[in-house]
Order: C-alpha cells, then structure tokens, then sequence
C-alpha cells in the first residue's frame, strides 16, 4: 500500500513536472512568436516609411524658369547686349568710313600714285577690321560663357543648400513648358526629357527666391520658358 502510494506521488510529481515544462515551453512559444509578430510588424512600418521617406526626397526644378527670371542673370546679359550694341555701333562707323573710302578710290584714276596709296590703306583698314572684329566676337563669347557658367554654379550650389536643409537627396532637371506637335525640335526634347512627371515636388520658385533675395521680379512663367540662348 505504501509502494502503491509512493507511486502515485512519483506520478504525480513527474505529470506536474512535465505540465509546468510544457507551460514554460508555450509560455516561450508564445513569448517569441508575439517577438516575431512584433518585429514583422515594425519591419512592415519601417519599409513603408522608408518608401514614403524616399518618394519625398526627390525634387524637381525647371532650369529654363529660372534663368528666365534670375534677376543677377537678366542684368548682366542686358549689361552684355549694351556693349554688343556699342561694338555694333561702332562697326558700322568703320563700314561707313570704308564706303567713303570706296567712293572716293573710284574718283581717282586706276594706277595713280593716289588710288595706289588709298588702295593699301583700304587693303590695312579692312584687315585691322576684320581683326578687331574677330577679337571682339571671341570677348563677347567669353563673357557669355562665363556668366552662363557663373549663373549655373550659383544654381547648383543653391539647390544643393536647399536640398541638405530640407533632406532632399535627390534633384532631377525638369521642363514646364508644353510640347508643341506641330514643332519637330518641341516634339524631340519633350521625348528626350528625363522627368515624365511630377506632383507637387517642384522647388523652382523656392530657389528662385534664394537666388534673387527678395528683388522684385515678376516671374515669366508658359509661353516659351527656353533658357536664353546665346547669340554668338
């Protein structure tokens, strides 16, 4: 009897020991799947933020835009365009002086010491022309390039400024204007645009602020918003 009693002790103490190692083990189960869940959970959260992080880091800008109304742009070009017009005001000085001299060769006889002297400093005049003029296009296509350079690194220092302030990683050059199908050249570099669209990323306006600083413009927006093209 007293076997037989210890036996249902044994029992009974082993069956309580092996239903407490089974509740541990779920109790662990379900610790660690609970882990798991959360962990999936935050996981899925984290990609969606990252997602929508990155879909708000890029931007977009429209270059033709702002060199249409950069006002330090406008006016060095119109400074430009002011001793373009001197230089060709000059040159038709020169032109008329050559006419009057042509004019007045064919009032000499052909052979006379005087139309030979008038001759040669025809022949001097309009080579020292052609050289000045050859000087000045070449000056002229410098101070283009420099302030087409010059404007363009202001540009891009702006938007890389702006872009670190407000956790934009990347920028993408883009062109506002409407394709025109009847224009073979609208129609190709519509094409050959790298941004097909864009909603509400447009940081044109915001660098155009920065890089005017609160000069009064008006801004040229539609109708041909082309970045100036040089005339030389």
């Amino acid at each position: 009897m007293a076997a037989t009693r210890h036996g249902l002790i044994h029992v009974t103490v082993t069956m309580t020991c092996f239903v407490q190692q089974g509740v541990l083990k779920v109790k662990r189960f379900l610790s660690c799947f609970c882990v798991a869940v959360a962990l999936a959970g935050f996981c899925q959260v984290s990609t969606a933020s990252a997602q929508q992080a990155g879909a708000g880091n890029i931007a977009v800008i429209d270059i033709p835009v702002i060199f249409k109304n950069h006002a330090l742009f406008k006016k060095q070009m119109d400074e430009l365009k002011g001793s373009v017009d001197s230089a060709e005001q000059a040159l038709t000085q020169d032109r008329d002086a050559m006419k009057a001299m042509v004019e007045q060769l064919q009032s000499y006889k052909a052979g006379t010491p005087e139309y030979k002297q008038l001759e040669e400093k025809m022949a001097k005049v309009q080579a020292d022309l052609q050289v000045k003029v050859g000087m000045q296009k070449k000056d002229f296509m410098e101070r283009e390039a420099r302030i087409y350079f010059n404007t363009y690194n202001q540009v891009t220092q702006t938007v890389a400024t702006f872009a670190q302030r407000h956790n934009i990683t990347l920028v993408l050059r883009y062109n506002s204007n409407e394709i025109d199908p009847t224009n073979r050249q609208s129609v190709l570099e519509g094409v050959n645009r790298p941004v097909i669209y864009q909603n509400q990323i447009d940081i044109t306006y915001d660098i155009l602020n920065i890089l005017n600083n609160g000069v009064a413009t008006r801004p040229q927006v539609g109708g041909g918003s082309q970045v100036p093209q040089p005339r030389f």
